[in-house]
């Protein structure tokens, strides 16, 4: 009769609502936590309205109908020293229906297998920029940029463009080793002064070399 009496005051336990402060002991995975409850353990999920993630040693609020059916729905403390993590077990969205805004005294960082933004029209302020990568592409109908200074540094420029267009009050190029330049007609025309001097020049042409000046030195 005892042991009856026992058991019943056991299943009467398990059945009753439970509404208390507990430890997390262990997470053990896909929303599920082992904590310590007054001595003893209990097994419960995660609320989906419970979105700080719980870590072992918080002080977390436990509730529901029955042990078999409660739920963990807050954290209530946890050292300040540890970093919070916000999610949810499987796919999240942030932000319905007006502006969001994420703000911070320190830096933010944002670590992902892969990142998409989607919008528009994007526009990004700072005072530095530095943009790191192993391959970079840009792909659009019209790019535009007013700097004061633009610097180029690599091993090998190339470009693959139907029409060159340079507007400049004044232009320098420096070649260490060999300038090549292949086309189909050439035309230089200088306003006032054109040299060209070398330790060897050579014009050939195959079927007509024309000079015409009012006057020609040679020698």
């Amino acid at each position: 009769m005892s042991t009856m009496h026992t058991v019943l005051e056991h299943a009467s336990a398990l059945d009753a609502a439970i509404h208390t402060i507990a430890t997390v002991a262990a997470d053990l995975g896909h929303g599920n936590f082992l904590l310590d409850l007054h001595g003893g353990t209990l097994t419960c999920k995660r609320a989906v309205s419970c979105l700080l993630h719980p870590e072992t040693g918080d002080k977390v609020l436990v509730s529901g109908p029955s042990r078999q059916q409660s739920y963990l729905i807050a954290v209530l403390e946890r050292d300040s020293a540890r970093t919070a993590r916000v999610g949810v077990e499987g796919a999240m969205a942030i932000g319905y229906g007006g502006a969001v805004q994420v703000l911070s005294d320190e830096a933010i960082s944002v670590e992902s297998a892969s990142l998409s933004l989607a919008s528009g029209q994007l526009g990004i302020r700072a005072e530095s920029a530095l943009v790191v990568a192993q391959e970079l592409s840009y792909q659009g109908r019209q790019w535009q940029g007013a700097l004061g200074v633009l610097r180029h540094t690599g091993q090998a420029l190339e470009m693959l463009l139907d029409k060159v267009r340079q507007v400049a009050r004044v232009c320098y190029r420096q070649v260490e080793q060999t300038d090549h330049l292949r086309a189909g007609q050439l035309d230089y025309q200088a306003r006032d002064y054109l040299r060209l001097h070398g330790d060897h020049v050579m014009v050939t042409s195959d079927k007509l070399l024309k000079m015409d000046s009012k006057q020609i030195h040679l020698g």
